[in-house]
């Protein structure tokens, strides 16, 4: 069954305040894409690169995705309820698609990935940075609530 170019196949991000509360017990990474509906690059990131790190279920990776164009207003990390462009502008993301990783807090653990790299290199770049990602999850300070 072929998938809609639209069809979603991480889950949505609703709250990220919410999201990283949740990492701060476990050390994990969520790895956050930020998309478009009617992006063709952005499909094949979800597709092809993120949707399997989901299935093979890794305990310290929270995949989410963030639809910009489909989500009027979402949850900032402090909690506030903002316009889907304050958020963009928080997150520094400006381009589509781009993965960000993030700790607990809201803090960037590897540099955000932008765009797809038609040459063949996305694979080896996006497990540089997971690898980046859990390394720095691993050597923060474990926090409790």
């Amino acid at each position: 069954m072929a998938d809609a170019p639209h069809a979603p196949l991480l889950p949505p991000l609703l709250d990220l305040r919410m999201e990283l509360a949740a990492l701060a017990a476990s050390r994990a990474v969520l790895v956050l894409l930020v998309s478009r509906m009617d992006c063709p690059y952005c499909l094949e990131v979800r597709r092809n690169y993120l949707a399997p790190l989901l299935r093979e279920g890794d305990p310290r990776l929270v995949l989410r995705e963030l639809e910009s164009d489909t989500v009027d207003q979402l949850v900032d990390a402090a909690g506030q309820q903002q316009p889907i462009a304050e958020v963009l502008r928080q997150l520094h993301v400006s381009f589509f698609p781009t993965v960000l990783f993030l700790g607990s807090g809201g803090r960037t653990l590897a540099a955000p990935l932008p765009g797809l790299d038609q040459a063949g290199f996305y694979g080896a770049y996006l497990e540089g940075r997971l690898q980046q990602a859990q390394a720095a999850a691993l050597a923060s300070p474990k926090e409790t609530i």
